[in-house]
C-alpha cells in the first residue's frame, strides 16, 4: 500500500465509527446488557454538551432576572 492510498479518506461501506457502534450494539445484545439511559448518554457526550432541559431552565432564569433588573 502506498502512502497516497493510506492518506485517502474512507469511501464506500460503513465508517469505522459505524462499525464500532454496530459491534457494541451486537455485543450488548448478546451479553444482554441494558441499553444506555438518556442520562448516561448525556454524561458521555462530548465536552460542551448541555441537555435541552438545562438550557430551558437557564434561559427562563435569565429572562426572570432581566425582568426584575429595572
Amino acid at each position: 500500500m502506498t502512502l497516497a492510498l493510506a492518506a485517502t479518506p474512507h469511501t464506500g461501506g460503513p465508517t469505522p465509527a459505524e462499525n464500532a457502534r454496530r459491534v457494541l450494539a451486537q455485543t450488548a445484545s448478546v451479553w444482554r446488557i441494558a441499553p444506555a439511559s438518556p442520562r448516561e448518554v448525556a454524561r458521555r457526550a462530548p465536552y460542551g454538551y448541555v441537555p435541552v432541559r438545562v438550557l430551558r431552565r437557564n434561559r427562563a432564569a435569565a429572562v426572570a432576572s432581566l425582568a426584575h433588573s429595572w
